[in-house]
């Protein structure tokens, strides 16, 4: 219910009816647990954030709402009712994207760590080098989850995770170049990290059409693969899945060009 899962498109008796599934398998599992809350107003996000911790979710990516920027003391404000909303030990992460008119600097998230002790990071998918250097001097205390094309360079700066959409097509990919980073063997994690930065292109060259973008294009990655059982590329309207022509085209590509990052089932 964050990017990939699309936000805008689950509805309030949705996520409470996907919260309450999604929590049940996480605890059966012993596996950590967070959603995204993000909503165009305060009130959906606590709504959402109640909903989240009544049913044993851990934590939560959140996100400004974003229709009209945000002045400094609305932010401020945003954040102690977010703040408010959740008990102790629940973790909020930072929804660090350009879309929701806020990108966050490193003094900014240096305020923070030290005014929101329940916030414990941000999913951060931001590629200046020297600007995330600074965000994780300025906020080591936090945890940033970066995106695959960044991951090996920004491991050595202090990223400590990876929101990853390469994972809806073939996770052991994913946790393979994980291990590699954590073992501290670079070559082969900078291989991995490059043939993901190749795939990318292809996907998005394959699939972008005219103007597929997002959540429209790692669907339609996630549907290419056998990993998840009933994938599909669709979400709802006025968002159109990428075409039967670009779908075909892109399992074509990928079987013939990245066989080596295909999921075996």
């Amino acid at each position: 219910t964050d990017s990939d899962a699309e936000f805008y498109a689950i509805e309030l008796d949705e996520f409470r009816q996907l919260a309450g599934v999604f929590a049940a398998e996480c605890t059966r599992l012993n596996f950590p647990s967070m959603m995204g809350v993000t909503w165009i107003n305060t009130e959906g996000v606590v709504q959402r954030l109640k909903i989240a911790a009544e049913r044993g979710i851990m934590g939560a990516h959140v996100g400004f709402p974003f229709w009209m920027p945000l002045n400094e003391p609305s932010r401020l404000e945003y954040w102690r009712d977010v703040s408010d909303a959740v008990p102790d030990g629940f973790a909020l992460v930072h929804y660090n994207t350009a879309r929701q008119q806020h990108v966050l600097a490193g003094a900014d998230y240096r305020m923070l760590q030290e005014m929101f002790p329940k916030v414990a990071g941000a999913k951060y998918p931001q590629n200046g080098a020297d600007v995330f250097a600074d965000v994780t001097t300025q906020a080591p205390e936090l945890s940033f989850f970066v995106a695959e094309p960044v991951l090996a360079p920004f491991y050595l700066l202090g990223a400590r995770g990876c929101n990853s959409w390469i994972t809806g097509y073939n996770p052991k990919y994913m946790l393979d170049l994980w291990d590699d980073l954590t073992n501290a063997r670079w070559d082969a994690a900078l291989a991995k990290n490059r043939r993901i930065v190749a795939f990318a292109n292809m996907a998005v060259s394959t699939l972008t059409e005219t103007g597929n973008h997002h959540g429209i294009l790692t669907k339609a990655v996630a549907a290419a693969s056998p990993f998840l059982l009933h994938g599909n590329r669709f979400s709802r309207k006025p968002y159109m899945p990428v075409s039967d022509t670009a779908f075909a085209a892109f399992k074509r590509r990928a079987a013939e060009d990245f066989p080596d990052m295909a999921c075996q089932g």
